[in-house]
Formats: C-alpha cells, sequence, structure tokens
C-alpha cells in the first residue's frame, strides 16, 4: 500500500466515525428524550433507534477491513 492509500484510507476513516458520532449523539438525544418524557411512543422510538444502528452497522461495512 502507497501513501496516498494511507491518506485516502485515513479520510474515510474519518468521515465515517464522524457520521457515526453523529448518529450516536441522535441515538443519546433520544434515549434522554424517552428518559424524561413519558408520554414518548417508546415502541415507535425503538423503531427509531434500530433504523439508526442498522446505518450505523451499514458504514462499518463499507468500510475496508484489516488485510483487504
Amino acid at each position: 500500500m502507497h501513501r496516498e492509500d494511507f491518506f485516502s484510507l485515513a479520510q474515510d476513516a474519518e468521515t465515517a466515525l464522524n457520521e457515526i458520532d453523529r448518529i450516536l449523539h441522535q441515538m443519546l438525544l433520544l434515549a434522554e428524550l424517552a428518559a424524561s418524557d413519558s408520554s414518548v411512543d417508546r415502541d415507535s422510538l425503538q423503531r427509531v433507534l434500530e433504523r439508526l444502528q442498522h446505518k450505523i452497522d451499514r458504514i462499518a461495512d463499507q468500510m475496508p477491513h484489516s488485510g483487504n
């Protein structure tokens, strides 16, 4: 692997981590809302959290792994 390849990989990893961080922040805010507001529809909230988790999984799956 060349230096340019490492640079590109590092940029891709940073972008992915920033997106995952944004999603995790959304999940935290939703969890805080659920904890503080008893009128929240918890089933709907759970579906939203599951969709966000799937987004994280897709991002992770798109990243190259060691040895590839």
